[in-house]
C-alpha cells in the first residue's frame, strides 16, 4: 500500500489535458495506475479546489487529493492537513478518516460482517445517530489505547450514522473481565446514554472490573473467536464505515 501512496504523491504535477478523466489519465500515463474517480467535493476556502476520493482498480486502495478546476495538479493528503476553514478542515478530516478506515478493513469486512450477523445482539452495542445515513461497526477492546482513543470520539460518529459497537475481550484476562461486566450490565441499559456510560466506564484506564463468572468468560470467548483472526479482524479497532 506504501508504495501506492507513494506513486500518487509523486504526482504534483502541472499538466493540462483536454479530455473529461484529468486526473485518472494523468494518473496511468505516469503509473500504469488504473483508477477511479469515486467522489468529487467542493472546499469552501477556496472555489478553485475540489477535494477527490480515487480508487485504485487493482489494489482496491483509495486515497484523498485536492486538485483544481482544471484537474491540473494532484496532491494526495495524508493525516497532517492544515486549513484556516473549519467547515473544510472537518469534512478533509471526516473523509480520511473514512478512507483509512476502509483501507484496513475491505478485504475482510465480508467476513466479518457475516460473523458479526450471526452474533446474538447482546454482543452488540447497538447507539442510534444523529443521521441514518450511515452505519458504523467497531470491533474494540477495552484495554486497546487506539480504542480508547476511538470511544472519545464517539459523539463523531454518531454525528455521522448510527454505531454498532461490538466489545471484545482479546488483549488478556483484565479485558476479558471488562467485556463480561459490560455484557452483563448492557442487558439491564435502556438508553443510548446508558450504554455510553458503561462503556466509558469499562474503557477508562484506572478502572478494574471484577473476576468474570466462568459461563461470562466463556462468551467473551466465543466472540473472540468469531471475530478475531486470519481473514478476520486481526486488530483494533476494527471499523466498517457503511453508507445506507
Amino acid at each position: 500500500m506504501k508504495k501506492k501512496i507513494a506513486a500518487f504523491i509523486a504526482l504534483s504535477l502541472s499538466v493540462n489535458l483536454a479530455n473529461a478523466s484529468k486526473i485518472t489519465d494523468m494518473i496511468q500515463k505516469q503509473t500504469g495506475q488504473a483508477t477511479t474517480i469515486l467522489k468529487e467535493q467542493a472546499l469552501s476556502q477556496d472555489s478553485n479546489l475540489k477535494l477527490l476520493t480515487l480508487k485504485d482498480s487493482s489494489s482496491g486502495y483509495k486515497v484523498l487529493a485536492v486538485t483544481n478546476k482544471q484537474e491540473s495538479i494532484f496532491l494526495p493528503i495524508t493525516q497532517a492537513f492544515f486549513t484556516n476553514n473549519d467547515k473544510d478542515r472537518e469534512l478533509v478530516v471526516q473523509e480520511f478518516q473514512s478512507i483509512t478506515n476502509y483501507n484496513m478493513t475491505f478485504k475482510t469486512q465480508a467476513a466479518v460482517k457475516k460473523e458479526i450477523a450471526q452474533l446474538p445482539q447482546e454482543y452488540i452495542v447497538s447507539l442510534k445517530g444523529k443521521t441514518s445515513k450511515k452505519v458504523f461497526y467497531i470491533i474494540s477492546d477495552p484495554l486497546c489505547p487506539h480504542c480508547q482513543e476511538e470511544l472519545k470520539h464517539l459523539d463523531e460518529r454518531l454525528k455521522q450514522g448510527d454505531v454498532k459497537m461490538i466489545p471484545v475481550g482479546w488483549m488478556g484476562v483484565e479485558s476479558a473481565n471488562k467485556v463480561a461486566e459490560l455484557y452483563e450490565k448492557l442487558k439491564n441499559a435502556k438508553t443510548d446514554s446508558e450504554k455510553i456510560a458503561l462503556l466509558k466506564k469499562a474503557y477508562d484506564t484506572n478502572y478494574k472490573a471484577p473476576t468474570a463468572k466462568d459461563a461470562t468468560r466463556t462468551k467473551v470467548q466465543e466472540v473472540v473467536r468469531s471475530l478475531m483472526g486470519k481473514g478476520k479482524a486481526e486488530g483494533t479497532p476494527y471499523i466498517i464505515e457503511e453508507d445506507l
